[in-house]
């Protein structure tokens, strides 16, 4: 039967093709400029490295007003490797694009898939190697990319997706929501029949990627990492262009808290997952800041956001924070235990409380704060040792575990007392 989102004649290209080995879907919005090598790379490596294998690349686009489907389609690609360029249809976003991967190579049955993204300009043919050897040689199920990136790239990553990842589910993955995955046919499968698809949330934004990976891992499928050198791409400055990101990653990544809550409660140290390849060190464009602007807007923050934060932080989190907005910018701080101890504050609200739209747009001030707090931790740094800040940064939201658990314990027995002041009223209703 096809399914609803694929169209009748993108449907009907799948069933001439039949089957193949590995799909490589490259979600697109306006990407003509780098779209091209993207495809020209991702053929080159599957004629290299896997001439025996039936392999496919698909372009799932969001609706590009200027030439990116076209740019796909004149790439310099192998002729023996099909390309498929396709509209998505449903809610705009990264996960909606995948879904209608996901379907194409579960119809072609395929063993392993690929996603990569289509504004990557350092990508190599042997990403496409590095990828799908630990699938195709080692049976691991989902493999995520391991590379440099500038130190103020990625800052989500950094402050939240990685120490979060590590400290709840143990597994020190660097990059959860990198952008370039490999994926069994199994894992495919499993993604592909989540009852959240039926629904419209952040899945089928940018929360997809935090999505995959904390699926990954709670669902026990085997996972590594692979070097891919550098990571560069069209980046954006942390302190104004990451707000509807922060939202889709940290609303869906506090949902998946509290799915898997029998999961991480029983976690209580991490450790290195393995990292296949040699990585090496190598130069990477300056992302540049807008340390000013992150300050201001923290500060800001205060005055729109001071009731929820009382709310929802503990009381002293509350005090600290508020004493900080009172800083002069040139004596600005925002310690890192204070921010783990806050994400924690939001992520048992967040379970337990309220409207989580306002709920999460009330901490993006506070990510302000913490990543202008970042530029200046890390600023005299290389990219090399601003990479041990990070893991530091984990380290710290790892050892404060105990904290989120006494939080969330207290929050389930608040939930226990309503319920039993709230059965006699409905017995007598």
């Amino acid at each position: 039967m096809k399914p609803e989102i694929l169209s009748d004649d993108f449907y009907l290209q799948l069933k001439e093709i039949g089957r193949a080995d590995v799909v490589v879907g490259v979600p697109s919005y306006n990407n003509a400029k780098t779209i091209g090598k993207v495809a020209e790379m991702i053929g080159k490596g599957l004629a290299r490295y896997y001439p025996d294998l039936e392999a496919v690349i698909i372009n799932s686009d969001g609706g590009s007003t200027d030439s990116t489907r076209q740019a796909f389609m004149a790439a310099d690609v192998p002729p023996s490797i099909k390309r498929l360029t396709v509209p998505y249809q449903g809610v705009p976003g990264k996960g909606s694009a995948l879904k209608t991967v996901f379907e194409a190579a579960e119809i072609l049955g395929v063993k392993m898939c690929l996603v990569m993204d289509s504004d990557t300009r350092s990508i190599q043919a042997n990403w496409v190697k590095a990828l799908i050897d630990p699938m195709y040689l080692h049976s691991y199920g989902y493999v995520t990319p391991h590379y440099l990136r500038n130190k103020h790239d990625g800052t989500i990553t950094n402050s939240l997706a990685y120490p979060l990842t590590r400290a709840l589910f143990g597994l020190r993955i660097r990059q959860p929501i990198g952008g370039d995955f490999g994926l069994s046919g199994g894992l495919v499968l499993a993604l592909n029949h989540q009852r959240i698809w039926q629904y419209e949330t952040d899945v089928n934004r940018f929360g997809i990627d935090i999505w995959m990976t904390t699926i990954a891992i709670a669902e026990g499928f085997r996972v590594c990492q692979t070097s891919l050198g550098a990571k560069i791409h069209d980046a954006k400055d942390p302190g104004t262009d990451l707000g509807p990101m922060f939202l889709q990653v940290m609303g869906t990544l506090f949902r998946l808290i509290k799915k898997y809550k029998m999961k991480w409660k029983h976690v209580h140290a991490s450790k290195q997952v393995e990292i296949l390849g040699d990585f090496h060190f190598i130069e990477v464009e300056e992302v540049k800041v807008s340390f000013p602007v992150m300050v201001e807007k923290f500060k800001a923050g205060a005055l729109a956001h001071k009731g929820e934060w009382k709310i929802i932080l503990s009381e002293e989190n509350y005090r600290t924070v508020m004493e900080l907005t009172e800083a002069d910018i040139e004596f600005f701080s925002f310690p890192v235990d204070l921010w783990a101890r806050i994400v924690y504050d939001y992520a048992v609200s967040f379970s337990f409380d309220g409207n989580k739209d306002e709920m999460l747009n009330s901490m993006i001030p506070l990510y302000y704060g913490r990543t202008a707090a970042f530029v200046i931790e890390s600023k005299a740094v290389s990219e090399e040792l601003a990479d041990a800040v990070v893991d530091g940064i984990a380290g710290i939201f790892e050892r404060m575990k105990p904290y989120l658990i006494k939080r969330w314990a207290e929050a389930e027995e608040r939930e226990k007392q309503k319920a039993k002041l709230l059965k006699p009223l409905q017995a007598d209703a």
